[in-house]
């Protein structure tokens, strides 16, 4: 046996609280290392007499299920509600007649003659010492069935005239091109109709960019955008058809031309906002400015205060200076009031974690119901403890999502880290994070798979099958591609002439499908056997059988369990299978028992 492969931590993604009454456990061990493993648990303060006299603990030992199986690891699970809200605990395992004790002081064998729980010397036991309700997740209910779609302003729709054309290219992220809140407006319909009830804006706070991701006044809408009364009525206008609206608030960094930061250029030393922001040396007179007078990004000349990457533009704030606090919480508890269902934090690994609690804090305080989500394009669970964000944008699975879909990795290296993915990831927190397959900065996700719409459809089928919210980039529904930024940041193209009707319909039924099978909200795939990436999901409400081929015109096996009368749900087409299952190129079907 591997002992060194046994991992266990209490309250972390191993041991928490899924909901007020209910703690999640989990155990990791090698490979088929174990026949079976018990998780012996109790309240530490409970202790009885048995029919001899002596006091004993009293406690529960239960059997721990093999819920994933990666080729290196396995991954022990099990659910358990401790009738007085706290447990100690502690993990035996049998290999043969060999049983090993796994607590907190790490893992011995029991010899036959010994008690097997370490004497009840709970010292040795794992300890969870209080479900609080107030340390929990607070994610809102609505949160569950949203089905977002990005907008980048600048780009989506205008309603004024404007000296670029609309939809030229090349183009660049310092060109304007005029889209405004009014355009949003005009185009809910098409957002309702699409089956979208979640809009996600990039930042729409005044600043000097298209992307607007160097913020130059946190209370005013950019004039190009609209006014305050535009934004509010496009909430109003939003709310009346029953979509959540989500705004970018970019608070690790400002504009280079903020007025605070443009302060302590002139003024150096003697600035009042000074400490508002990391200023390596004085005076601030190593930038670099582009002909239209703005700083220039530069990776060779550090600048002498510290930014967002080494971009000039992008100061980075001092979240611990009580000004700086003061400012950003009051422009969030403006917006929050107005009337905003959520907020999108930019670059939230690199804010504070004490400054991400007094924004969980303001907002809440404003909005019970209010959804915070972070952009860590990582492992974020040291953000996600219920007091700082609720979720964060899904890179940890998209990554590997792309990278299977790229040929990159093989599909038994794919399904391994999804299993791992999946193990580690809070069940609660798992159903609230926002997946995607693209964004304003990731390639179009029809360019990464080489402009293949067969391709294509196997991402979004593969999100729409995945617990969390699916989200879709502006465009990405009628066809559009496009490189990095800034060319994945085109124009809205609104000439349906232009649009890929077919896939415009495929993306409309996989919203469809999201809203009437439940399965597709669980959190596990069952993984089917084979060189053809399917699985099942299921509930106690509806089951499907879902099959993506990567490969090229293939047969594949299917075990005699799933033999039946299906429907394709992607295409309405009867389907019998018996054996085998013919496959063209790229095929995906998600079958449903007819």
């Amino acid at each position: 046996m591997n002992i060194a492969a046994i991992w266990h931590q209490a309250k972390s993604e191993y041991a928490y609280a899924y909901d007020q009454e209910t703690i999640h456990v989990l155990l990791r061990t090698a490979h088929h290392d174990w026949d079976t493993v018990h998780l012996v648990y109790g309240d530490p303060f409970d202790w009885i007499k048995n029919t001899s006299g002596q006091v004993v603990w009293h406690h529960m030992m239960v059997n721990m299920s093999k819920r994933y199986q990666t080729n290196v690891f396995d991954y022990y699970f099990i659910a358990i509600k401790p009738q007085d809200l706290r447990v100690k605990y502690t993990f035996i395992l049998t290999k043969g007649n060999d049983r090993y004790f796994f607590g907190a002081s790490g893992c011995y064998q029991i010899a036959e003659k010994d008690e097997p729980f370490g004497l009840y010397d709970l010292s040795e036991y794992f300890n969870y010492p209080f479900i609080h309700q107030e340390d929990d997740s607070h994610a809102p209910s609505w949160v569950h069935d949203r089905i977002w779609y990005q907008i980048f302003p600048d780009r989506f729709n205008r309603t004024k005239d404007h000296p670029l054309s609309w939809g030229k290219l090349p183009l660049s992220n310092q060109e304007l091109y005029g889209g405004d809140l009014n355009g949003i407006i005009e185009k809910l319909p098409y957002i309702k109709d699409m089956g979208f009830n979640g809009i996600y804006l990039n930042p729409i706070f005044e600043s000097t960019s298209a992307h607007r991701y160097n913020t130059k006044d946190y209370y005013k809408i950019d004039p190009i955008l609209g006014t305050t009364d535009d934004f509010k009525r496009l909430l109003d206008e939003a709310h009346a058809r029953h979509i959540k609206i989500m705004i970018d608030g970019v608070f690790n960094h400002a504009g280079y031309d903020h007025p605070w930061f443009l302060d302590v250029v002139e003024k150096g030393e003697k600035s009042p906002y000074k400490d508002c922001f990391y200023i390596d040396k004085y005076p601030i007179n190593n930038v670099k400015f582009d002909k239209q007078g703005k700083p220039m990004r530069t990776h060779w000349k550090r600048p002498n205060f510290k930014t967002f990457a080494y971009s000039a533009h992008m100061p980075k704030w001092n979240t611990a200076n009580l000004m700086t606090q003061d400012h950003l919480l009051g422009a969030i508890a403006f917006w929050t009031k107005l009337g905003v269902d959520a907020w999108r934090l930019d670059v939230s690994n690199e804010i504070s974690h004490q400054f991400l609690r007094k924004i969980m804090e303001t907002t809440r305080a404003i909005n019970p119901e209010i959804y915070i989500l972070g952009e860590n394009m990582d492992n974020a669970m040291p953000w996600l403890l219920g007091d700082q964000m609720d979720a964060v944008m899904n890179y940890d699975m998209t990554r590997h999502v792309w990278k299977y879909l790229e040929h990159r990795i093989s599909l038994v290296d794919f399904k391994d880290r999804i299993k791992d993915y999946l193990a580690k990831m809070p069940k609660h927190i798992l159903s609230v994070m926002y997946n995607l397959v693209g964004t304003h900065d990731q390639i179009r996700i029809k360019r990464r798979l080489k402009d293949d719409v067969r391709r294509v459809k196997q991402a979004f089928i593969w999100m729409f099958s995945s617990a969390g919210q699916p989200s879709i980039y502006y465009g990405d529904e009628i066809g559009m591609t496009g490189e990095h930024d800034p060319d994945n940041r085109r124009c809205m193209v609104w000439d349906e002439q232009a649009w890929d009707i077919d896939f415009q319909s495929f993306i409309k039924r996989l919203i469809t499908m999201r809203q009437t099978y439940t399965c597709l909200h669980d959190p596990d795939y069952d993984f089917l056997d084979g060189h053809v990436l399917a699985y099942r999901k299921k509930d106690d409400a509806s089951e499907l059988l879902i099959i993506l081929n990567q490969d090229l015109k293939t047969n594949f096996q299917v075990s005699s369990n799933l033999h039946g009368s299906y429907v394709d749900l992607l295409t309405g087409r009867n389907m019998e299978i018996h054996d085998t299952i013919a496959l063209e190129s790229y095929d995906a079907l998600m079958l449903k028992r007819s």
